[in-house]
Order: C-alpha cells, then structure tokens, then sequence
C-alpha cells in the first residue's frame, strides 16, 4: 500500500506549541516523508537516468519557532541536498507541493541563474505545461506562496537575482493531492513537469530547442 496523509496529518501544522507540533511532526509526518524517499528516489533514478538520493528534514536548529512545514528532498549527492539544485515534497499549512529548490548556500546559484534567462523562450513557449506554478519565496499573510502569471519574466528577473545576489533563493513548484491513493505516482508526474527547472541548476549551459 503506497504512503499517503490523512486530514489529521495536515492538522498537525496547526498546533500552536512548539514541543507538541514538533513531536507530532516527528512521529507522524516524518515517518511517511522517509518511506516516500524510499520509493521515490529509485524511481526518479529510472525517470531521469541520473542518481537521486532521499534527505527528510530535521530541524535541528529550530529551538522556539515549529515549522510551518516540512519535507523529503532528492538531490543528486548522498552527502547532503542543500548545497545542491533538490526536488521536494513539501507538506504543511499551505498544504503539499513537488518542488524545485536551491538554497542560498549553492555555489552554482548563478548557473541556475544564468541558465533560466538563456531558455526563457522555451519556458514561455511552454508555459501551458506549468499550469499552477507558484513562487514559494514569496508569501502571503496566510503562507500562500505567489502565482507565477509570466514564466518568462519570472525566469529573467529570478536569473538575474540568482546571479547577482547572495541571499537569493530559488523555490519554485505546483500543489498536490497529499490524500492521494497514488501519491507516489502523482509526485513522479509532477517532477516530470518540473525537470526542466531542476536541470537548469545542475549544470552549465543549459539549452532547451
């Protein structure tokens, strides 16, 4: 039987005390985003034919603050994902999302960058394809992140930010089902979509026909 989350899963981003939600999120959340990582990583390994290694979240460094949300990441090193272009499943008090991320301790940060301004006509050609994109680095009052409207412009200003500003971050990604049935397959079709996002960080000239 495939992993999925329960409505009482997502309610655990609503307790306000610290020590509870985290517990709650130990016990009951992270669990289900290790098994995730189990199945997902083989088998983006045979989407992508390139290596894909699973990271959960831990907050460690969280002492006053719990999380409003938390995650699986698959990245290309078994060492760590944060220095590197990562997908994620995000779960939380937005709801789910299949990500596409990379933090601001990445040194290729501006190939990222510099690889979304070089193929934006590829992006705004196939805009379509990305129906629902959202910017997780913009939030509203309620953590709702901020729709992107024009792909391309997203992909020129974003690249250029990428390129020039240290703090920058690149967060990009599209909502799902956390109740699903076939949530593992729902995330493989997702990351599908977002592939080309996740390529543009992983190397160098990038260039998409």
């Amino acid at each position: 039987m495939g992993v999925k989350f329960s409505k009482q899963d997502m309610e655990i981003f609503e307790i306000p005390d610290f020590a509870a939600r985290m517990g709650a999120i130990r016990s009951k959340i992270r669990p289900k985003l290790e098994a995730l990582g189990e199945e997902l990583g083989p088998l983006l390994m045979n989407q992508f034919k390139r290596e894909f290694f699973a990271h959960t979240a831990k907050h460690m460094r969280r002492t006053v603050n719990p999380p409003d949300e938390t995650w699986v990441a698959l990245g290309p090193q078994s060492r760590g994902y944060k220095a590197y272009i990562f997908f994620s499943f995000c779960v939380g008090k937005a709801g789910a999302q299949a990500r596409v991320v990379m933090k601001d301790e990445s040194a290729t940060r501006s190939d990222l960058g510099a690889n979304l301004q070089a193929n934006q006509k590829y992006f705004a050609k196939h805009a379509s394809e990305w129906k629902g994109l959202a910017d997780y680095t913009r939030r509203d009052s309620s953590y709702r992140p901020t729709a992107i409207e024009e792909l391309a412009n997203f992909c020129k200003s974003s690249g250029e930010r990428l390129k020039t500003v240290k703090s920058a971050l690149f967060d990009v990604g599209m909502e799902v089902n956390p109740l699903s049935s076939s949530l593992v397959q729902d995330l493989a079709k997702s990351f599908d979509a977002l592939f080309p996002f996740y390529e543009c960080g992983l190397k160098k000239g990038v260039r998409f026909k």
